[in-house]
Parts: C-alpha cells; structure tokens; sequence
C-alpha cells in the first residue's frame, strides 16, 4: 500500500502537465519569406524564457550562422550590404548555457537568436543559468529542431535574397475570420479536450483509490484467517493426528475451520505439507503461524458461585473427573458399536469417591 501512494501522485503530477500543456499558447513559428514574399515555409519553435519578448509583428532579417557555430565565444558580427534589415544568426546548442549565447549574439550585433537542437528534433524552453548575463540580454531567441535548422541553412543557400521571420504564434486561420461557424467549433473541441482530459484524470484517480483500499481489505481478511491457540480445560474432543485425549492445560490450535489439533501436531504436519490445509476436511489455511502471532484464550467451565471466594473441595474435583470419564468411555464404545452392557460395566468399574466423612 505504501509503494501505490507515490505511483498515484505521480500520475496525477503527468496529467497535471498534460492538462497544462492544452492550455498554454501554442508554439510560436520561424517563417522563412522566399521569391520577395511571393511563397512562405513555417518551422515550429518554443521562445526562450529569458530576454526581449517577441513583438506582435514578429522580428524580420537575414540569416546568418555563428562562427563559431555554438557561440559559446564571442562571434563574428553581421555582413553589411543587407540595407536598413537587420541579421539574425543560428546557433548550434551544447557546450556552454544558452544565456551566453543569445548574449555574445547580441554584442556581435544581431537582432535574434535560434538556437537549433543537435540529433534531435525535440523543442526545449531555453532558461537562463546566470542572472547578471540575464539582465545584459535585450534581444529575443527561439529554439528550433535539427531538422528544421538544416532546411533553414538549404533554404538560404538556394535563395541570397530570403527573409527570416520570427512570429510569436501561428498566425490566425483566414477562414476563421470569415467563419463564425468555424471559430466556435473551435473553441468546443478546446473544451471537449478539457473536459474528456478531467473526466479521464477523475477515472484514474478513483481506480487508484478503489485498488488501494480493495489491497487494505484483503490483507486485513488473510490476518483474521490466522489459527487460534487457545489453552485447553475441559474435554472437548479428541486430536485427530495423535488420536489422544485433550488434558488439562494441552495447547491446542484452532484452525479457521473450526478444527482443533494439538499444536506439537499441528505444527509439524504444517511444516512437512506442501500447502498448508486441515488434515480432516482439506481447506486451506493462509497466514498460519506460530502461537506467538495467535490469540491464546483459554476454555474452561465458569465458576460456582457459591464456591467463590474459597478452594474446592477434593471431592468436587473428583466428580467432575469422573463424570469427564464416564462421558468418554460412552462416546468411544458408541463409536465402537459396543453393547450398553459395556457402559454398566466401565461405570461400576470406575472408582467412586464420595465427601469424606464427617468426624
């Protein structure tokens, strides 16, 4: 139980960050502009977490890549001949934090910063390390995959005159400006999202909570199936292994079955089974263990009350005894299919003591 507590928070941690993840913005967009504006290809990429945000209008230049090409030193500036446009330059990752290099950029001269994955295409959020180079930065950056930055690099290569744009998010559908219709159906699947993404949160929950406390439960009945010890007082009935008479102060175990052993007989047979189970009726018994785990109470005839108070007699005791024997001797010749002659005959062949005499 205590390992299925952790395992629950932290699938509610996971689809507390799904959840959060459909409502932040969507990502933002590097928008390469090719043959004077007359076509367009848009790349995926997360804005950095530090320095200038971008404008609603986006950040507009050439690009050019970093010499050297992880910036981690400070680099080359801009080439000169692009007019009043500004450069943008691209960034491998590793080797040093991303902070100082969207700053060595911003000295070398640069209007922005993309700072591309290696062997991957997975999008980070850049963050800054140090705090005072935080301060410094005032030009905005992005991160873009692998992928994306070798098309960018082909791109500029085939056309000298492409333009790089970095928008702050994927610009609106026309056609939902057009269509009202649209618009909300969009705002429904959001919601529909939303709210299938509750309910499955709510499910999941419910079924960690219902196995956690259906484990609790069963644990809790497999402990009540353990076996009884319980000290023996009076006749009850005879062991089934050893076929003896119970006597005064046997240890006897009683298993869940409502079979009782002696437990010198008991615990043997337990210990030599391949599966532990009653020797008369076969049922398993799960947990069985010692007397030191068990529930020892001890079984006997109540008191007199008369007798209360004082030592009884000898003569007391005696008939008591007596009568015990008796009571066996005609169980056992019942079971023998013996004659009630028999009985007669054991009855007056049992000692007979009386009070004692009065002098």
């Amino acid at each position: 139980m205590g390992r299925q507590q952790p395992a629950v928070a932290l699938g509610a941690v996971r689809i507390s960050l799904i959840l959060l993840g459909l409502l932040t913005p969507s990502q933002a967009v590097v928008r390469v502009v090719l043959d004077s504006n007359s076509s367009t290809v848009d790349f995926e990429d997360l804005p950095a977490l530090f320095g200038a945000p971008l404008a609603p209008g986006g950040v507009r230049g050439y690009l050019m890549e970093a010499k050297p090409a992880n910036a981690c030193h400070p680099i080359q500036g801009p080439l000169l001949g692009n007019g009043s446009l500004g450069a943008i330059v691209l960034i491998r990752r590793y080797d040093c934090t991303f902070d100082l290099k969207v700053l060595h950029a911003q000295r070398a001269g640069f209007e922005a910063a993309i700072v591309h994955n290696v062997r991957s295409d997975d999008l980070v959020r850049m963050a800054h390390v140090y705090e005072d180079l935080r301060q410094q930065i005032a030009i905005p950056s992005v991160f873009v995959g692998e992928a994306a930055s070798q098309d960018l690099r082909v791109l500029m290569r085939c056309d000298k005159s492409a333009q790089v744009v970095l928008l702050p998010d994927y610009p609106p559908h026309p056609d939902l400006d057009c269509h009202p219709v649209l618009a909300i159906s969009w705002v429904l699947g959001r919601a529909l999202a939303l709210l299938t993404s509750a309910v499955f949160v709510l499910r999941r929950l419910w079924h960690c909570l219902w196995s956690w406390r259906a484990s609790g439960q069963a644990v809790k009945a497999q402990a009540t199936q353990r076996a009884q010890v319980h000290t023996f007082t009076r006749c009850n009935d005879l062991c089934a292994i050893c076929l003896d008479e119970y006597e005064e102060g046997d240890r006897l175990k009683v298993l869940p079955c409502s079979h009782t052993y002696h437990c010198k007989c008991i615990d043997p047979w337990f210990s030599q089974a391949v599966q532990r189970s009653c020797p008369m009726c076969k049922q398993s018994v799960a947990g069985t263990e010692d007397s030191s785990d068990s529930t020892v109470d001890s079984y006997g005839d109540e008191e007199d009350p008369s007798l209360s108070g004082r030592q009884t007699p000898i003569w007391a005791v005696q008939a008591r005894l007596r009568s015990r024997r008796l009571a066996l001797l005609t169980r056992a010749t019942s079971r023998r299919r013996c004659s009630a002659s028999s009985v007669g005959e054991a009855e007056a062949s049992a000692p007979l003591e009386g009070p004692p005499e009065p002098h």
